[in-house]
């Protein structure tokens, strides 16, 4: 009898695909609250797109990048050779999409803090969101998951 997590399981290069199209999405879609506030209050407040730039390169650089290549490797790892499509998150990036999600919510819905907080911060932040998605979408391509396990590490004990 098949599992439910066996029907919904795709070679696992496919997470690769998944994690780039998520990350691609959400990107943009952060990107689309911050851009147009930043176009808007910009020409005032200039100081907002070098804000802006600092903000992307925090998060892609320190951060998602990392989380990138932290992604690639544990899947990499996996023993099988099919894995179910919400692996390409382990719940601890779960929780942090959530509680993000939900902040960044919270904080512009009940206007916590002044549009231009969210100008430079979502733009800096969507942007870096798309970068690291296409990160995913060129390890997807490379299929750079395929690679052989690392040596020294058993295959049969690498989970993900």
């Amino acid at each position: 009898m098949t599992t439910f997590a066996e029907k919904l399981s795709v070679p696992k290069n496919y997470l690769m695909l998944i994690a780039g199209l998520v990350w691609t999405f959400a990107g943009l879609m952060v990107a689309a609250i911050g851009l147009p506030l930043l176009a808007s209050l910009g020409g005032a407040m200039w100081w907002l797109y070098p804000m802006s730039a600092a903000i992307f390169l925090v998060f892609y650089l320190f951060i998602f990048s990392t989380l990138v290549a932290k992604h690639a490797e544990r899947i990499r790892a996996a023993y099988a050779e099919k894995l179910p499509v919400w692996q390409f998150f382990d719940a601890s990036s779960y929780l942090v999409m959530a509680v993000m999600m939900t902040g960044g919510m919270v904080l512009r819905v009940f206007h916590l803090i002044p549009d231009w907080s969210i100008a430079f911060f979502y733009s800096g932040l969507g942007i870096a969101l798309f970068a690291c998605g296409l990160r995913f979408l060129t390890v997807f391509a490379r299929k750079d998951v395929l690679a052989s396990v690392p040596s020294g590490q058993d295959p049969q004990r690498a989970s993900v």
